[in-house]
């Protein structure tokens, strides 16, 4: 047994049973997928309430009816799944259009969302994986930060309650690789090439906060990172031409989202108390009166908690502190260059700090109301690095066998907290906690008619992307030959 725990510890012994590792990986994979099809029923879960009601299903209804008559999908005859704004489907920067929206020819939208998370669900696994990979996590770690991020309360919460495109938090991993692989020395135009389609996937995922977020932290990294600083900046550049063909169609609607206040209020954790009871509290919302006498996102805490869920349970947050104290602790910290950003973000998201960032006016930035949403973005971060630290600490020669045994012991506190977390925001609580509403097939009708600006500028972003491509495809090309060996004949 002390030799067992030790693998689970230690990859040069974990290398000499790779029966092992490949059991225990294909396990904990599919007891992840287990875990969300039991959150959503298996797709007997009701998707007739909240923003599954309102906003995401009439969409996919609208995709389903557009492939099955084949329709483009431009225009929806009712636009209120649109915010009631307009109906030109492609100018809301959060719909859904993604290659797998295919698979709506061949099954019922109640089957494709589960299938579309379980497909997001082991993208976040690779992703988990290449990060394994790259730091050389052992099995422990691994199955902590598999908890952490892939089933905390944020991603748990959003989906619970209709936010169907919060696919996109899934390829967080992705994000964290590619940036700790530019701080460790790799600066390319393969890397940027990498980023570029990664956040174009994202877009077509619906994720445009999710990306905003991204680019932000980009940003903050720019000066602390001065004399590398092309990559970030290649990075948003490339991201953002790349993903024309989905961003900037809602160019278009800028003046009627402010008109229709989609852009107006800015809500946040209350406070940082708010932000670590979010962290530690097994809870879901509960009826508060509105008073102007009082902020507004005090009552909206309690209101719609699902909006400020982190939940990560007390052990996954002592876990994540004694990482995150390891880590600044440091004499000279691994990713130094991220603390600013990352407490930066963390900030952005607690009252209404972010209308200092919303004084830009660029209309992605301007995008984001809930600002409490981006916390998973610094979360993830702190989940990662901090997992490097207590990585590199349990693999010491020191470290004795108890020590670990008491390490399993908090591991399997955490799956406990996390467990917990995954029944109480399970998609069928949910639907008894919030009004049902009759989903009307006509909501979701085809209503395509003439629009010329709408057509010139989803081709224009169509073009951007094409050529967008072609010029990545050209740098990574010049950049292979500048480093093949001399006389090698690519």
């Amino acid at each position: 047994m002390p030799e067992f725990i030790a693998t689970l510890f230690l990859p040069d012994l974990e290398a000499a049973r790779p029966r092992l590792t490949v059991f225990y990986l294909a396990a904990l994979f599919t007891a992840g997928l287990v875990a969300w099809g039991y959150f959503f029923a298996w797709g007997a879960a009701p998707l007739d309430f909240h923003d599954w009601w309102d906003i995401n299903v009439p969409r996919l209804l609208f995709l389903q009816h557009a492939l099955l008559s084949g329709q483009w999908p431009l225009h929806m005859a009712d636009p209120a799944s649109l915010h009631g704004v307009t109906d030109r489907f492609l100018s809301l920067p959060d719909v859904i259009t993604t290659p797998q929206t295919l698979l709506l020819l061949v099954m019922p939208v109640s089957t494709f969302v589960v299938v579309d998370v379980l497909l997001s669900y082991s993208a976040g696994f690779v992703g988990l994986l290449l990060l394994r990979r790259h730091f050389g996590w052992s099995l422990f770690t691994l199955t902590g930060v598999f908890l952490l991020v892939l089933f905390n309360g944020h991603i748990l919460s959003h989906y619970s309650v209709g936010h169907f495109t919060w696919g996109s938090y899934f390829l967080f991993p992705f994000v964290a690789l590619l940036i700790c692989r530019f701080l460790d020395g790799h600066a390319t135009w393969r890397s940027v090439a990498a980023f570029a389609a990664l956040i174009f996937y994202m877009v077509l995922a619906g994720g445009q906060h999710h990306v905003t977020w991204i680019f932000l932290l980009l940003a903050l990294m720019i000066p602390f990172c001065w004399k590398r600083a092309w990559w970030p900046i290649a990075v948003i550049i490339a991201g953002g031409f790349l993903s024309a063909v989905r961003l900037l169609p809602p160019a278009l609607e800028i003046a009627s989202f402010r008109t229709h206040g989609l852009v107006s209020d800015v809500i946040g954790y209350p406070s940082i108390t708010h932000l670590l009871e979010s962290l530690v509290i097994l809870r879901r919302e509960t009826p508060a009166a509105f008073s102007d006498a009082i902020p507004g996102n005090l009552s909206f805490f309690d209101r719609s908690f699902y909006e400020f869920s982190a939940y990560v349970g007390a052990a996954g947050l002592a876990v994540i502190v004694v990482g995150l104290y390891r880590w600044w602790r440091a004499a000279v910290p691994i990713y130094r260059e991220l603390i600013v950003p990352v407490l930066a973000m963390t900030m952005f998201s607690i009252g209404s700090v972010y209308r200092i960032v919303r004084l830009t006016q660029v209309p992605l930035v301007e995008s984001e109301r809930y600002t409490a949403r981006m916390f998973s973005l610094p979360l993830t971060l702190m989940i990662i690095i901090g997992a490097v630290e207590i990585d590199g600490y349990l693999k010491r020669a020191s470290i004795t066998v108890w020590q670990r045994v008491l390490a399993l012991a908090a591991l399997v506190a955490v799956a406990v907290d996390i467990s917990a977390g995954l029944r109480l925001w399970r998609v069928v609580i949910s639907s008894a906690m919030f009004g049902h509403g009759r989903i009307d097939p006509a909501t979701a009708a085809i209503g395509n008619h003439a629009d010329p600006l709408y057509t010139i500028t989803v081709l224009a972003g169509l073009a951007s992307t094409v050529i967008t491509a072609a010029v990545l495809a050209v740098l990574v090309s010049r950049e292979r030959v500048a480093e093949a060996p001399p006389g090698h004949v690519p």
